[in-house]
């Protein structure tokens, strides 16, 4: 990521160039996509006002991006609580759980 005192933007993924005969990926200097960072006051991860026990917001597009980034796959909600206590973990499972029911959302397999 790139540092925020030296470059207002955060770098969030890389630009490639592949080769459609051998698969060879090269990378494209100076690509990519970059964001803002964060509003201040709020979470430099997913860009949501939380206090730092609480879990990142999953569904935040700074989140995903920066998430995706790093990992080479979407976050779950279980990614979003790894920093969280074992009873914060408990406590959000329970409450995702119960609205995702009350709306008729799939509850994915992370949170069963």
């Amino acid at each position: 990521m790139a540092k925020r005192r030296n470059n207002p933007l955060c770098k969030v993924g890389d630009a490639v160039s592949v080769d459609i005969e051998t698969g060879e990926e090269t990378p494209i200097e100076g690509g990519g996509m970059m964001m803002l960072p964060s509003a201040p006051g709020t979470c430099q991860w997913c860009a949501t006002k939380h206090e730092p026990e609480h879990p990142h917001n999953q569904q935040s597009l700074p989140y995903q991006m920066r998430f995706h980034a790093i990992n080479g796959r979407w976050p779950t909600w279980t990614d979003a609580m790894k920093h969280c206590s074992e009873e914060m973990k408990a406590q959000w499972r329970k409450g995702l759980v119960e609205q995702m029911r009350k709306h008729g959302l799939p509850i994915p397999e992370d949170l069963q």
